[in-house]
């Protein structure tokens, strides 16, 4: 019985190493930035454009969220890298990214340089500051967390300069990749690229071609889209890549679980296959120790004169680079003695001038010796390196093995869309679209598939609602079987003449404002950061017969910031429900496409409840310049001088500063406020020269607010204010509580208070009313 249950326990983990890196690799997020630059002021790129947009129709059908570009100016590029690396730092941790750039590109200095399509250089010193230096990128995506970071550069053109400057080296400074890079360029280092006479590159047909193979490593990928286009341009273009991934594993289609196990090549050694085959070994790895094996093995054969060249060029271009790495003068007056004709001796001079050495090498001098570079091969590797391009050009390279390469016709679909152009482009700053390119047959289908998204456009940023690529074959969990084929071109495209396109683009509401501050200013001292949402959403493509995946958290597809609560613990998580913290109000908000604090976001973020009706106090302040006719209106007490039913009008006195109360004030009296006609407010119906009779109210609580002074009225009640009249007024104190009251008998002056010989109450003294 153990044996049975160890049996099943070692089964199990076996299941569990199989089929780990496969569920974490379907589990990446993954984002592109594709960029196509062709309309260059009397240097136009035919290709370059077309390359970038069948890149990035073979990221999106990969489940890449495609961020993408076309001849773009200097501010509108960095502006579009810019919110690629917003969006890239709220990548989930193990995320793949991936760059791709076409368009001219010069080196200066050991830095490489893509130029904008405004870009003005005449002379060597205009390059730092017209381009884009690729060295940025890198080292911004350096702290983004992704775990695999692929950079193409297919901009190794010939860009002429013009004769007032120092010249410049042709083709791309090599480049060394930091942990968790893959560097990849179009060209050879230092070596340009032809261009190409069909719709699309041959680099970007091979590159596409060899993403789309199920299961097959990233440097595989690369090292096989070197021979693809080494075969293509008949040995003119050899690209290059160098990769840092250390232990991560990525690969852009998973393979089904139903297909078949990738055949796995035998590894052959150069020294053991005929010349032809070890060259196409050399070439596809591409490295100095399998060049000199070359050489060793076939010294005296045609294609070694070509291998050499090879050999020359890559080692040229590693020795510039320790030479800038250590940025001595020894190191520069090292290499202008071994190249005194190469095609950085003009870097080299620029950099003794800044260390104020000569340029030219001393008679003596301690030489600089690279250990980790392999010496040259004595008597064989004699060949100059201004002659690497005119050996390749006069020695053809021969047929690859076919058992290094896939068939080109196996994939019916892939070569039936690359024969033909594009359509034109839609809109400025929108890549041409090609057709939906499918999924390979013996692939898994990506978790989801995103629309790409151009933010550099005149009608600012848009979605490209592409359609969805075909899926042929059974799915995963799927037991309806393989699907049957359908037509990759719809009979009546949606858009004229874009039958790429499922619907017209449309543009996207923004998260952020994107001339706000980008860093979060209003955190309080030792909170963590908070999280920051991305400006551009993702917009996930809607597929009718595909099963789509569920939002997690961490990742918005609406539009809104992306927030990544911790999950409870001990729940599985489909029985995970929605999370509370995510919950807000209603009702709109102030600032709520700010971030908010996680912590408030927890215990203080609830939604609003209606207030309670509260009174208000019956004495209100009056502000200066406001009249009564904007007063709110009382909720608990009528307004005054308002007919109440049952009740007489009421006339309050008007508040005037009180002062502290005598001791020897007699009782308190019941009190009878009126106000006089003189002070009545014009905007309501004076009352009848008639005394107002006496209004019986409960007594005053023992708590009472003092009345606030009343500030002086506005201009247009004074307008309507009548003069004062001359009159014996009461004394301040508590006598101020009492007014005066007047006798029914009209006076003289027309039943006007104060007129005649009407009787008043003397002050401190009941009247005669009162007494009886």
């Amino acid at each position: 019985m153990s044996r049975l249950k160890r049996a099943i326990v070692f089964l199990g983990l076996a299941v569990a190493a199989v089929a780990g890196p496969a569920s974490l690799a379907s589990a990446q997020d993954r984002l592109a930035l594709v960029v196509g630059q062709g309309a260059y002021q009397g240097r136009p790129l035919p290709t370059t454009v077309n390359d970038a947009g069948l890149i990035a129709q073979t990221l999106t059908s990969a489940g890449f969220e495609v961020i993408q570009g076309r001849d773009l100016g200097a501010h509108d590029l960095r502006s579009l890298v810019r919110d690629f690396l917003d969006k890239a730092q709220d990548l989930e941790p193990g995320s793949a990214v991936m760059v791709y750039l076409a368009g001219h590109g010069i080196q200066l200095e050991g830095e490489n340089y893509l130029l904008p399509v405004d870009a003005r250089i005449e002379r060597d010193v205009d390059v730092p500051i017209e381009g884009f230096r690729l060295s940025d990128l890198v080292r911004s995506l350096e702290r983004s967390p992704a775990q695999v970071r692929v950079v193409v550069a297919d901009m190794a053109r010939d860009y002429p300069l013009g004769s007032t400057g120092e010249p410049v080296a042709k083709g791309l400074a090599l480049m060394e990749p930091p942990a968790g890079f893959l560097m990849a360029f179009s060209s050879a280092p230092n070596i340009t690229a032809p261009d190409g006479q069909g719709p699309y590159g041959a680099y970007a047909t091979a590159l596409a071609e060899m993403i789309r193979q199920p299961g097959m490593p990233l440097d595989e990928v690369f090292a096989r889209a070197r021979l693809r286009t080494h075969e293509a341009t008949n040995g003119l273009q050899i690209p290059w890549h160098s990769a840092n991934l250390g232990q991560a594993s990525f690969a852009f289609f998973e393979q089904a679980e139903a297909a078949a196990a990738p055949l796995v090549r035998e590894v052959r050694r150069i020294e053991e296959v005929p010349a032809e085959e070890a060259y196409a070994i050399a070439v596809e790895r591409d490295t100095i120790q399998d060049y000199q094996a070359f050489l060793r093995r076939y010294p005296d054969h045609r294609l070694a004169r070509r291998v050499t060249a090879l050999l020359a060029a890559r080692r040229e271009a590693i020795v510039w680079r320790r030479t800038l790495a250590s940025n001595t003068r020894e190191a520069y007056w090292t290499y202008l003695r071994r190249y005194p004709n190469g095609p950085h001796a003009a870097d080299s001079q620029r950099r003794l001038a800044r260390l104020s050495a000569p340029y030219a090498p001393p008679a003596a001098f301690e030489e600089v010796v690279y250990e980790d570079l392999p010496p040259p091969l004595p008597e064989v590797e004699r060949v100059e390196v201004v002659e690497v391009v005119t050996i390749i050009r006069d020695v053809p390279p021969p047929r690859t093995p076919a058992y290094l390469l896939p068939r080109w016709e196996e994939d019916e679909e892939f070569v039936t869309i690359v024969r033909e152009p594009p359509p034109p482009p839609v809109m400025a700053g929108v890549l041409p679209i090609p057709m939906a390119i499918p999924v390979p047959v013996r692939a898994r289908p990506p978790r989801s598939f995103y629309q790409p998204i151009a933010p550099i456009t005149p009608r600012g940023p848009m979605a490209i609602p592409v359609a969805a690529p075909p899926v042929f074959g059974a799915l995963m969990g799927d037991e309806r079987g393989p699907r049957p084929r359908r037509g990759l071109r719809p009979e009546q495209p949606v858009v004229p003449r874009q039958p790429g396109l499922a619907a017209p683009i449309r543009p996207i509401p923004v998260s952020v404002d994107p001339r706000g501050p980008r860093e979060d200013r209003g955190a309080r001292p030792g909170e963590p950061p908070r999280a920051r949402p991305v400006r551009i959403p993702p917009r996930p493509i809607p597929l009718v017969d595909l099963p789509q995946e569920r939002p997690r958290p961490g990742r918005s597809d609406i539009g809104e910031p992306a927030l990544r609560p911790e999950p409870p613990r001990g729940l599985r998580p489909a029985e995970r429900g929605p999370d509370p913290r995510t919950i807000r109000p209603q009702a709109p908000v102030r600032d709520a496409a700010r971030p908010r604090d996680p912590r408030l976001d927890r215990d203080e973020i609830l939604l609003r409840q209606p207030r309670p009706e509260r009174p208000r106090i019956e004495i209100e302040r009056e502000r200066p310049g406001r009249s009564d006719f904007d007063r709110p209106e009382p909720r608990i007490r009528p307004e005054r001088g308002a007919p109440v039913a049952g009740r007489p009008p009421v006339v309050l006195p008007q508040p005037e500063e009180r002062r502290p109360r005598r001791d020897d004030d007699g009782p308190r009296f019941r009190l009878e406020r009126e106000r006089p006609a003189a002070v009545e407010r014009p905007d309501r119906e004076r009352p009848s020269p008639r005394m107002a009779p006496r209004i019986d109210r409960p007594e005053t609580p023992v708590f009472q607010p003092r009345p606030v002074p009343r500030m002086d009225l506005p201009r247009e009640e004074r307008v309507f204010r009548e003069p004062p009249r001359p009159s014996v007024q009461p004394r301040p104190g508590r006598d101020m509580e009492r007014m005066p009251q007047m006798r029914p008998a009209p006076g003289p002056s027309g039943g006007r208070q104060g007129g005649g010989n009407a009787e008043r109450c003397r002050p401190g003294r009941p009247c005669a009313e009162e007494v009886r």
